[in-house]
Formats: structure tokens, sequence, C-alpha cells
């Protein structure tokens, strides 16, 4: 049995779903998973339009668990600053330099546009371990930095004294460091927190009730059941259940642009079923320029598989540091993907798909870190989980 979404007072319903035998397929797949070790929980959900078509989880998840969705922050923080820039205060042709103090003795850092933050385009380094350099101040100084606002301000001040490794908008590369970077400016303009700006401007007027940065300041104890946990953290010393798994993220407080954000397989339904009608102009926090260019390849640097926000069906880069870990040629949304499809990966095992032009969301979180970073065994299932979903969907 399918669910109708429905709205009643700008909320989100939804009935019980039912078991589709049509996507039996998938199902086992999911259910395989769990087995064989590529993660120890699961939820996959399938929507057309409005419409649930298939949900179902795995392991000890449950539909209403909420996983640590890792870089999934990065589209959500893409939809804020272009909701920001319609409103004027930011755009995508301004200077970074003009809203954020770079240090950086590199005159290039005054060439980056807030598009090369958004497409992976500024030459800014991929990912370093800046949650280091605060532990070691830590330590040197005698007094708790990490997770303070006094460690966020400490791995900002050294993003902006990085020298570039490219020219902006010469290439790309996946940087967490540049969504750092966009989340500061986000700050910025909208002279609130990055997570209060996130609940005014889009989680709130989409009725994503359950997405939020610091999980364990809104739920109560006996609550927190529904918190995936993501393993054992070496530079915290303890499990991570409800605290953030990117150590970088940890340590500038949890909330940040690149990572931070805990959400549930629906609540990522009711983001991507506004990114597809705000295509049609439709949208309620999004226009339709903003959702056009969120789901359209940028066409410089040419090739570029990037969107303001999103990837695209192509292969994944083999850095084992990037939201696709492991060495393999496979896309992760599968060889049936189609090729205008958008979409992100999150490290700790999430993934959102969509197909603008049919109206369809694919939504895998899983949590394939439990078992360790090195983990590489769901690169391997997850693109026969999609094929199986876009298989059934063309039929």
């Amino acid at each position: 049995m399918r669910r109708r979404i429905y709205e009643r007072d700008h909320q989100v319903t939804a009935a019980a779903a039912g078991e589709d035998p049509g996507f039996r397929e998938a199902a086992d797949l999911l259910d395989a998973g769990v087995g064989e070790g590529a993660y120890a929980a699961a939820v996959l959900l399938v929507a057309r339009g409005d419409e649930v078509l298939f949900e179902r989880s795995a392991g000890y998840a449950r539909a209403a668990s909420l996983f640590d969705i890792a870089s999934l922050t990065k589209p959500l923080a893409a939809s804020l600053f272009l909701a920001l820039s319609q409103e004027g205060h930011l755009s995508t042709d301004s200077i970074a330099a003009e809203v954020l103090p770079f240090t950086s003795p590199d005159p290039r850092v005054r060439e980056i546009r807030f598009a090369h933050l958004l497409s992976h385009t500024s030459g800014l380094p991929a990912w370093l371990p800046l949650y280091e350099k605060v532990a070691a101040a830590e330590t040197a100084e005698g007094r708790p930095m990490s997770g303070t606002a006094e460690g966020h301000d400490r791995i900002l001040a050294e993003i902006l004294s990085l020298p570039l490794s490219r020219d902006p908008g010469a290439g790309w590369e996946y940087s967490d460091l540049g969504f750092m970077l966009l989340g500061r400016a986000i700050e910025v303009a909208g002279f609130r927190s990055l997570d209060r700006l996130l609940a005014e401007k889009i989680t709130g007027p989409l009725g994503m009730r359950e997405t939020r940065y610091l999980p364990l300041a809104a739920i109560s104890e006996c609550e927190t059941g529904r918190l995936i946990p993501t393993g054992w953290s070496e530079a915290r010393r303890r499990e991570k259940v409800g605290d953030v798994d990117d150590e970088n993220a940890a340590a500038m407080g949890g909330v940040a642009g690149h990572a931070g954000l805990f959400s549930t397989a629906g609540d990522l339904f009711r983001f991507t079923r506004e990114i597809v009608r705000a295509r049609k102009g439709e949208g309620r926090v999004l226009s339709r320029p903003s959702a056009v260019r969120m789901t359209t390849r940028i066409a410089r640097p040419p090739g570029c598989p990037r969107t303001l926000g999103f990837d695209t069906p192509t292969p994944p880069d083999s850095s084992p540091k990037g939201d696709s870990p492991g060495n393999t040629p496979r896309s992760q949304a599968g060889e049936r993907a189609p090729a205008d499809a958008v979409g992100h990966l999150g490290y700790t095992g999430c993934s959102l798909w969509i197909d603008p032009v049919r109206e369809i969301s694919v939504i895998l979180l899983t949590n394939r870190v439990v078992f360790g970073s090195g983990n590489r065994k769901l690169s391997e299932l997850r693109p026969r989980i999609h094929d199986a979903v876009w298989k059934e969907l063309a039929g």
C-alpha cells in the first residue's frame, strides 16, 4: 500500500506505509546490508511527487530514527544561502572576502565568489584535521576550547589563512572547508547563528520538525533511543550517539555549514519535495530560479559535476576523505540513475537523490561508520540498492 502526503496548516502528515512487493529487490538488498556489515541500521524511502511509494527500515533503525546525515547538511546550507539571497542579504556572484575576513597571503582568495564555495570550485583544500589544532591549543593553554565558540572561531581562522590549491573556478575539488566558510558567511549576513537561521528559513516552514543540530539538547531522555550511533571517537574518547560524527564539526560546537545536522528520512523527503515543487514555481521557501540553479550543473569549469549545493551521478572521488569512501568506479547513484538527477552523499553513510523531471526522491540513511570509518562495504552495496529502485520506477 502506498501513502499520500497531504498538508494541513502547513504541516505534513502521513499514514502508515505498508510493504510494496514491487520494491522487493531493494528491500532484500537493504536487509542484506545489515548481515554483511555494511551498516547496523538503515532506512530507505522512495517517493514520487507527494506520494511515498516505499519505506523500509533495517537493523535497529525505525522510520522515525534520527541519523547523523553528515554532508547532507551541505545542500540544506546551500538552500539557506539561496533563501537569504532571495531576500537580498547575499549573492552567489558576490566576492566572499566582502563578508569573510580572509588573512591568507594568497591574493587569489580575493577572487573567491560564493558560487565557488557552493560548487566546490573555490580552490580550497578538501579537508584538514583542524580539530587537532584546537586540541593542541587546549593542551598548551590548559583550558577547554573544543566544542566552544573559541574552538569554532579558531577553526574558521585557520581556513581563512590558507593558500589555495588552484585558481578559483579553474577546477573542482570537494571541500568541507568551503562549506565551513559558507556557514559562517550565512551567519554574518543573517545576523543569527546557523542553527537558528536554518530553523527560521528552511526546516520550520517546510515542517521538518526532526531536523536539527545538537539533537541531545532538544529531545527528551526517553527519545534518545531514536538516535542512531556512529561509533567510537578516538579524539573525544567516547561513543557518538547524538554527538556529531565529524571531528571538525564537533570542535566547532556541533553547528557548521559542512556537517552537523541530524534528520529522518521523512524530513529529508520534505526537503527534496520542496526542490521539486520550487522548480515549478510552487516552493514554500525557494524561488523557481533558486531551485533551477540547485538542480543544474554549473557551466564553468567545463565538465564540473556540481550544481550550487548538489552533486550529479558521476563516479565518486577515490580520495579516502570525502563523502563517498572507497575506491570504486561505480557511481553511488547507480548505473540506472537518470543523467539529470542531483543528489548528495554523507560520510556517515547517508544519501539522497532527486530525479527533478519525474519528481522522484530516493533517500537512503545508514550508519556505515559504526563499524569504523574504513568500512567500505556500503560503496558496493549502495549502487545496487539504487539500481533496484530505478529499475522498479522505470517499469
